[in-house]
């Protein structure tokens, strides 16, 4: 569930003491029934799948209610809404906003060369302005340029991989846990110096797969090979929404200051709510200043963002206790993650990346790199020299593994929404699971063996 920042201090904090790892059964019901549910009752999902997150939450917070008592409850609500939902809905929504106003096509790009040389350079730009910024911008434009494509599934799946997710490596703007080690210490450009051999070694390989792929089923569609690049035009309108993006990426660089305030016992920063104001006024901006004939022609609706908003509002309040359980290290019930990455208390590479990566992909990548990152060390110049190997691996498995699937990254499931809206019949969670397994695993495999 990648965002642009994180609040570091929320989530890891409470006044509750998650012992048991029960109390997890709430957020594992919500992946579990998003992922069988389809396959089991596909008619009852497709008509009230929406209400599975919210009867879980239900359940998690009556749970909060008996054994903690009622003030618990309302923190237990509040507490994750207000320090992280709050914004990380704010800055989504603002760049679907702004994205949605920028009209872009390629009317002659439906061949295999410009598909690969689309997400080639998709995701070398969602190392600089974020994996969330790229995608919501460059999706439209993709799934337009190959709207008359027969087979479509593996186009969203690729671009979620490389623009979604592992371009975002190369730099603090590309994904959140490379931001949150940036506000710890790490210099901004040691994840480009240290992790590009490993990125770019991904990237190319994906490329090269997905050129293999789209090949073949682009023969199978045509009975021919098509030059894909020759005679194409370059239109572009909406174009002012291109400085609102900007806006947004420098509002979340620089509005971080440490003052803040007390409200019923918690801390907030000034700086989130000026994030956040600022955030909405461009998303405004923005909609008041696009012509509507531009949004229309992007098929731009609020339905995607709505659907994203009302999932994640279940993920980030049933998420806590797990969250809660793994900052506790080796002193929690979840000690034996700890013990087998770290026996006696010498850190595996090979472990630490499969650990990391795995958490990851079902909770939010932003707290699990910042677990890491203390567990490890907490110390971000120790971390960028003598133990750059155990940063390195738990830097590149926090943003390459939200790929794997549609909740390990915030863009992923923003990207299926809106394939969703173009005619796509996208795979399920457990579908896409077939995919990301079937091509990211072995690649990570061999990451893993490099380490």
């Amino acid at each position: 569930m990648s965002l642009l920042t994180y609040n570091e201090s929320s989530n890891l904090e409470t006044n509750m003491d998650f012992e048991s790892f029960l109390w997890a059964i709430p957020f594992l019901g919500i992946i579990f029934s998003m992922s069988f549910l389809p396959l089991l009752a596909p008619n009852f999902s497709e008509k009230h799948g929406g209400a599975i997150p919210f009867g879980w939450t239900v359940v998690y917070l009556a749970c909060v209610a008996w054994f903690f008592g009622f003030h618990e409850l309302i923190s237990a609500t509040l507490v994750p809404l207000l320090n992280d939902y709050v914004s990380f809905i704010i800055q989504i929504a603002t760049l679907y906003v702004v994205a949605g106003g920028i009209f872009v096509d390629f009317p002659n790009g439906k061949g295999p060369v410009f598909n690969t040389m689309f997400l080639f350079f998709g995701s070398l730009l969602a190392g600089w302005i974020g994996t969330t910024g790229a995608a919501m911008l460059l999706i439209r434009p993709f799934l337009r340029a190959n709207a008359q494509r027969k087979y479509k599934v593996h186009l969203m799946v690729f671009f979620i991989f490389l623009v979604a997710n592992i371009g975002g490596a190369a730099t603090p703007l590309g994904d959140p846990p490379l931001f949150i080690g940036f506000l710890k210490g790490v210099d901004f450009f040691w994840f480009i110096q240290h992790l590009s051999s490993v990125l770019f070694g991904t990237i190319f390989a994906l490329c090269g797969l997905f050129y293999i792929v789209d090949t073949i089923l682009f023969k199978k569609e045509t009975g021919r090979f098509a030059a894909g690049r020759d005679n194409i035009s370059f239109i572009i309108k909406g174009a002012r929404n291109l400085f609102f993006l900007v806006m947004v990426l420098f509002t979340v660089i620089l509005c971080q200051f440490e003052s803040s305030f007390e409200i019923a016992g918690q801390t907030y920063n000034y700086s989130s709510i000026l994030r956040n104001v600022i955030l909405v006024s461009i998303a405004v901006l923005s909609l008041k200043t696009t012509s509507k004939n531009i949004r229309e022609k992007n098929g731009f609706t609020f339905a995607p963002i709505r659907e994203v908003a009302e999932f994640f509002v279940a993920i980030f309040i049933t998420v806590a206790p797990i969250l809660s359980i793994l900052s506790k290290g080796e002193n929690g019930s979840l000690a034996m993650i700890f013990n087998w990455i770290a026996p006696n208390g010498e850190f595996i590479l090979s472990k630490c990346f499969w650990a990391s990566g795995l958490l990851s992909s079902i909770l939010d990548n932003a707290p699990t790199f910042l677990i890491f990152f203390h567990l490890t060390s907490g110390n971000a110049a120790e971390l960028m020299t003598t133990k750059a190997a155990i940063l390195s691996s738990f830097s590149i498995s926090t943003v390459f593994m939200g790929a794997l699937t549609y909740i390990g990254n915030a863009p992923n499931l923003m990207v299926r929404s809106i394939s969703e809206h173009h005619g796509i019949k996208v795979p399920s969670f457990l579908g896409f699971m077939g995919w990301s397994i079937g091509i990211l695993a072995p690649i990570f495999l061999v990451i893993s063996w490099l380490l």
